[in-house]
């Protein structure tokens, strides 16, 4: 049984209301020039698109704006979570009463450092981003020329694809923490893992330091357009969705090969179903599908692997709402 407390941190849910003062709307409205959306739908944040509305939506354009709203959260004991492009996340069909965090275009900046290094702040889109180093001949992103994430998204969860990782190419990864203090953390400093940076419960990453090597344009540009073909050929790109669905339980046996070989293809509840393209997706294609659909069918997917002994961890990001129970 999937509920909000089991597949979320504990800072991030609980089975009772979340944490939400509409008396501090005007003092956040105050330390960001006015940029709160109230009553936002989850569908329009979520590449899932679909979702109940989500109480607060600020929009952060600098790093002292970041500091400033966590900051006064924290202090007020509210609850808070960080989007970039909706690319993992799933919302409940119902109302989400908590204070949503979206870094906006002021965080959406390269800056060159020291040789190779560059720092590529949170709000980044990784994709366009990789893409565009590779062309200049910048080799060490190939990999995610299809991850649709942004940096400070991929950098929280340790984005990776076709056998690399994010945490392969940081330096240094700079966030706020829970309190609004400002936090550096060189690339030893944080225990990384499969799908995991290990940094702070409530950090937000406003920046990551990169390492790349220049190489050769063409072997390059190359490896970015195979990466891209293979994700298009064997990915279902076009429909809504959250990309992949669990963690690969291990690199001999992912979880995609898993479901497959356990007839899940084409599975479906109501307007969800696990993609016939690639089992580890569940797609929305006619856009009618609810949370609930969704939920519905991740549970049928891991009830199915454990009658194969595999126990499967979603990898997207279940927000299901005030109270939610599914």
């Amino acid at each position: 049984m999937i509920t909000a407390c089991s597949t979320m941190s504990a800072a991030e849910s609980s089975c009772t209301d979340y944490r939400f003062s509409e008396a501090l709307i005007p003092h956040v409205r105050e330390l960001v020039g006015g940029r709160v959306r109230e009553r936002v739908p989850g569908s329009s944040l979520s590449t899932f698109a679909i979702g109940g509305d989500v109480r607060a939506v600020v929009s952060i354009e600098s790093v002292g704006e970041l500091s400033a709203v966590v900051s006064l959260l924290a202090k007020e004991g509210q609850d808070y979570r960080v989007i970039g492009n909706g690319s993992n996340v799933l919302f409940g069909d119902g109302p989400l009463s908590i204070w949503l965090l979206k870094l906006g275009s002021g965080l959406r900046r390269t800056e060159v450092r020291e040789g190779s290094e560059l720092e590529v702040f949170g709000a980044v889109p990784l994709m366009s981003f990789a893409r565009k180093v590779s062309s200049e001949g910048l080799s060490g992103l190939e990999f995610a020329a299809g991850i649709p994430a942004t940096i400070g998204g991929a950098a929280f969860m340790n984005a990776g694809a076709h056998g690399a990782e994010i945490c392969d190419r940081i330096v240094e990864v700079r966030g706020i923490l829970r309190d609004g203090t400002a936090a550096v953390w060189r690339k030893h400093d944080l225990p990384w893992a499969y799908r995991r940076s290990g940094l702070p419960t409530g950090a937000v990453v406003s920046s990551v330091v990169l390492s790349l090597v220049m190489g050769d344009k063409a072997r390059i540009s190359e490896a970015c357009a195979h990466n891209l073909a293979e994700r298009r050929a064997r990915q279902p790109l076009a429909l809504p969705s959250a990309g992949s669905v669990f963690k690969n339980p291990s690199a001999e046996r992912p979880a995609g090969m898993l479901l497959e070989e356990l007839g899940m293809k084409g599975f479906s509840v109501g307007g969800a179903m696990v993609s016939d393209l690639h089992a580890n997706w569940i797609v929305n294609p006619r856009r009618e599908a609810t949370a609930h659909d969704v939920v519905t069918v991740i549970e049928a997917c891991q009830g199915r692997a454990r009658t194969a002994g595999v126990e499967l961890e979603p990898e997207v990001r279940l927000w299901l709402g005030d109270q939610a129970k599914t």
